[in-house]
């Protein structure tokens, strides 16, 4: 692959770039094989929305740290398959053709042509060969083929749905895209609507979708983002009647009514105070005329129903709204006591029943609510310190806080039989109340006479040995606040004395003198931070008092007649939009074949239990049903799709009746491509099927070395995409939405792996100048043109790999790009001197001269190993700063030397070529390669030759440095301490010391003890 034929001296970034761009796609070198021998790696980015503003510095941010994985992969002699593609149905372009009269077909082309241009200016190793675009019709084909599978198998219904409506925009939105009851596209004000959507029924496979996520290599913020998402509880169905205070005037209305609430946390049900009603619970009409305050409580669900979700399950306490439905009380089945029932904004309709019984003694939600209403905290679950013992003694106890009034100190004693600080404490007598208790043993302890302030009504429960007692024991502690009568001391007796003295202290003050984790968590409830949401044990329970939680769960599920129950937050997907700009869904309805529901299977519409009767697919021999070319897109005004208007298209054939039907006007999200588009990477070209099972089977499993069936077939193991890189704001709706469409087509034996990416990784956003997010109503963004034409593309992605860690936000810098372009220069320098000190013949070096250049080659050969095997590691790793960093830290040391041998500089130019591939090559081929460097073998480093002669290693002497000594590395720790007792600049610290250990940390220090 030789393109040397006028050499180029200066470091021209503009003429080499180009010139290698140009020879790579020509030698199509970056094209991927369906059939080679090699081992596959399949490496995805997420494909990009091509917009019209083009690219900003910061897309190109995963396409090169993927594109660095790529090349090594293919340096390591695997057959790489890293692709790109469009997802380029959506709203932008819609609304961009709706303002200018350009169909959004025409917008789409001169978009992707603008990304396309820009991406193959960094030189990216994208097979180009395999691109996509969701809205060519040759691809949504296929989109529309997946979607009548779930719509034949009854996993694709419609059904009335409340939805974000924008009135501005004309459409609906997910949760996501509306922020502080706004559009974020118009930033005008959200409504709620009921409308017919068709729905995905995602949630019938939400067990898989969590239970599976232990089977893949993601981040634990990324498995953590999914889990919450999709919202897995394991807990308890319980029923608590309704009483009605006064009597109905209807026959019969709301009685026997009874209130379903679910819970994972049944071993707190003695600690109810109130229930909860979401403003959407079906039963809260029932009761009309039942509430006193009905005007109130409907003028609040009003309000309530029309915040979004976000809103509604915000952690700020401000946006947690309620109001009392006056005259409607439930009775816990635990205990029979009477509680009150609230509508508030904070319970969901769709979690759980709709319904929670509130213990804001144990969940923080409820504490809140119950704080700023005033509600009663009842606590059931005593805080655990220590660990049991077989042998212990239980004792009920009191902990006291007493205040002085006459200048607000505490009173607290020294107990000298535990050596601390600590509240007076008291056991309680049989029948003893626990406020008495508190009174008589702070007058025995201390002489002072007290009045009863209050109790807090929170037990903690201690495990520990008692000194004085000299016993194991278990103590069942209550808080209580007491206040002095007056400031007369009795006299006490010589025991009591010889315990422990009296201590006043201020309330601060007695906080940093205990250490005391019980102590310190009475501090806690005391300043009024008692919502304990842990498991512990049960107290104030009945007979289930002493139970742990776990135990007590099921004890009083069952004791109350309830029932164990897994639910899930996750909802079925809305799928339809009401737009122009999407894949047609290729149904059409029927009326005639309404009744029989011919030709589908259909769902329940859970709303109004009807079926889906009367939908009809479109054949496949007729996909793709293209979009109709329209002169206008603009919206109705009813909310339907603009298709919706153009009847010629509307009005058909049933395909199975031949009668008069309509087709959908509904039109997919753009959710709908890409949550699929990797596996037509695979096979783009293909026509018959939306991929061959031979290629899905190579690209997306791994074989299993060594293993085979009894047929002598090779295993595979469930894998999918090798490695996926994409933004953390991707890594719930659409990780999710594509896992679950790969685990259905699985089901249906369409693909050969259970899940679609092995291994998921995220980057960070790269922000302005003065870290504000880059945006063009801001002013603040960088255009990649530019900087290219300035700069360069190979110090653009050195640059941006440079800046900071990969998964981290960082802010670009106009000044901070110099460095990388300066790096990348002097590479460029010594590069043309290690091809002069070869003598022009472009060969290594021969016949070392003297002591002086051997020794030099020896440090030019230990830092380049050493580099090879961190970049090697650190690219496995996505820590590509730290490689870049290595890299300077190289060139330095080479830059040092007088002669470098051509062997050497080779090898360092490998490590950088997947950074910068375009320099790389220059000087590569400047050498005389004929195979360009990117399909060269990544450089193999020798162990021997990383390894330090030398070693320094510091030495303390009672946990300071004191010295540092140069020995010989990996000595035994004999041989150490020998050199190390006796050296000069040791000895001075040992005389008239007693060594009392020796300890060696091998190649890195010795601390002496003494």
């Amino acid at each position: 692959m030789s393109n040397n034929k006028k050499k180029i001296k200066e470091y021209n970034h503009l003429i080499i770039e180009k010139k290698w761009q140009k020879e790579w796609e020509k030698k199509k070198i970056y094209q991927a094989s369906n059939t080679s021998k090699k081992k596959k790696f399949y490496c995805l980015v997420e494909f990009p929305y091509p917009s019209g503003a083009g690219l900003h510095v910061g897309h190109p941010r995963s396409y090169v740290g993927m594109d660095i994985v790529s090349r090594k992969k293919r340096m390591d002699g695997y057959n790489v398959l890293y692709p790109m593609g469009w997802d380029a149905f959506g709203l932008p372009t819609e609304n961009y053709a709706i303002k200018t009269g350009i169909h959004p077909e025409k917008v789409t082309k001169q978009n992707t042509d603008i990304f396309r241009r820009q991406i193959k200016m960094l030189g990216a190793s994208f097979d180009w060969s395999r691109e996509i675009n969701t809205t060519d019709p040759a691809y949504y084909k296929w989109t529309q083929w997946l979607f009548l599978k779930f719509f034949e198998k009854g996993l694709a219904y419609k059904s009335k749905s409340s939805i974000n409506w924008c009135p501005s925009c004309k459409i609906g939105l997910a949760n996501e895209e509306v922020i502080d009851g706004a559009c974020e596209r118009c930033e005008g004000k959200t409504e709620k609507r009921e409308k017919e959507q068709w729905m995905l029924a995602i949630t019938k496979y939400a067990e898989r979708l969590d239970k599976d996520l232990d089977l893949v290599d993601y981040p634990y913020r990324v498995k953590a983002q999914q889990r919450n998402w999709i919202g897995k509880s394991e807990g308890s169905e319980i029923d608590f009647k309704i009483h009605l205070s006064r009597p109905s005037p209807y026959q019969g209305e709301g009685k026997g009514e009874v209130l379903k609430v679910f819970t994972t946390r049944a071993d707190t049900l003695f600690g109810v105070t109130y229930v909860v009603l979401a403003p959407e619970h079906p039963l809260i009409s029932n009761f009309k005329s039942q509430i006193s305050n009905w005007n109130e409580v409907l003028r609040y669900i009003e309000v309530a129903t029309s915040k979004t979700e976000i809103e509604r399950t915000s952690d700020n306490e401000k946006t947690k709204t309620g109001v009392p439905m006056k005259g409607v009380k439930a009775i816990n089945p635990a205990n029979g006591e009477e509680v009150p029932v609230w509508v508030a904004d904070y319970v969901l309709p769709q979690y759980g029943t709709g319904a929670v019984m509130a213990v804001p003694a144990h969940d923080e939600r409820d504490f809140e609510f119950a704080k700023k209403r005033n509600l009663p905290i009842k606590n059931v679950i005593a805080r655990v310190f220590g660990e049991s013992k077989a042998d212990e003694k239980e004792r009920y106890a009191v902990a006291v806080f007493v205040k002085r009034p006459s200048d607000g100190k505490y009173l607290f004693i020294f107990a000298k039989a535990f050596n601390e600080v600590s509240k007076v404490y008291g056991g309680i007598e049989e029948n003893e109340k626990a406020s008495d208790a508190a009174i008589r043993e702070v007058f025995e302890e201390t002489g002072y006479k007290t009045k009863f302030v209050r109790d807090f009504g929170i037990s903690t429960q201690s495990h520990f040995f008692h000194p004085h007692k000299k016993e194991n024991r278990r103590l069942v502690c209550r808080l209580v606040e007491l206040e002095l009568i007056d400031e007369k001391q009795y006299e006490i007796t010589q025991e009591e004395k010889s315990l422990h003295e009296i201590l006043w202290l201020d309330y601060n003050e007695a906080k940093q003198k205990i250490n005391d984790k019980k102590e310190l968590y009475d501090f806690e409830i005391f300043e009024g931070k008692n919502c304990f949401t842990e498991e512990g044990v049960l107290v104030n329970s009945n007979k289930f008092n002493n139970l742990n939680s776990k135990e007590a769960i099921k004890k009083i599920t069952e004791f109350v007649g309830g029932k164990m129950v897994t639910k899930f937050k996750l909802r079925d997907w809305v799928f339809s939009r009401q737009r122009y700009w999407g894949e047609p869904i290729p149904l059409v309805y029927c009326p005639s074949c309404a009744k029989a529901s011919s030709g589908a299977s259909a769902l329940a519409d859970k709303s109004g239990g009807k079926e889906n009767s009367g939908w009809i697919p479109v054949p496949k021999k007729e996909l793709p049903l293209k979009l109709p070319k329209v002169k206008s897109y603009k919206l109705t005004d009813t909310g339907e799709s603009p298709l919706a208007n153009i009847t010629k298209w509307v009005n058909t054939k049933c395909p199975v009746c031949k009668g008069p039907a309509k087709r959908e006007t509904d039109t997919m999200p753009n959710w709908a491509g890409s949550s699929w588009y990797y596996l037509r990477y695979t096979d783009d070209k293909n026509k018959k099927e939306f991929a061959s099972q031979k290629n899905l089977k190579y690209w997306l499993t791994n074989k299993k070395l060594g293993s085979s069936t009894t047929k002598g077939e090779l295993n595979y193991q469930p894998g999918g995409v090798d490695w996926y890189n994409g933004g953390m704001e991707h890594t719930t709706l659409h990780l999710l939405y594509s896992r679950f469409w790969h685990k259905f087509f699985y089901d249906l034996k369409l693909v050969p792996t259970s899940e679609p990416y092995m291994k998921r990784t995220s980057h960070g956003m790269i922000l302005a100048e003065g870290g504000e997010k880059m945006s063009k109503s801001k002013g603040n963004v960088v255009n990649p043109d530019e900087i290219v034409k300035n700069y360069g593309a190979d110090t653009l992605r050195v640059y941006e790999m440079f800046m900071g860690p990969f998964d981290q936000a960082v802010a670009w810098s106009s000044e901070s790009i110099i460095g990388p372009r300066r790096f990348l220069e002097r590479t460029w320098k010594l590069g043309q001197k290690v091809i002069e000190s070869a003598g022009g013949k472009r060969s290594d070096l021969k016949g070392v001269q003297g002591p002086t250049l051997k020794s030099q080659q020896l440090l030019s050969e230990k830092i380049i190993h050493k580099t090879i095997k961190k970049v090697g590691e650190d690219i496995e790793v996505m820590a590509f700063n730290t490689c870049v960093s290595s890299m300077m830290v190289c060139l330095n040391e080479l830059e040092k030397n007088e002669n470098i041998s051509v062997k050497d500089f080779k090898m360092f130019l490998q490590v950088l070529a997947p950074f910068a591939p375009h320099i790389a090559e220059e000087l590569w081929m400047s050498f005389g390669e004929k195979k360009s460097i990117h399909l060269s073998a990544w450089p193999k480093y020798d162990p021997k030759k990383i390894v330090d002669s030398e070693v320094k290693i510091a030495i303390q002497i009672n946990g300071k440095v004191r010295a540092e000594i140069t020995v010989p590395a990996d000595l035994d720790e004999a041989k150490i301490k020998e050199i190390v007792i006796f050296s000069e600049e040791v000895k001075k610290y040992l005389e008239n010391k007693v060594i009392k250990r020796f300890i060696y940390v091998k190649n890195k220090l010795v601390n002496i003890v003494v």
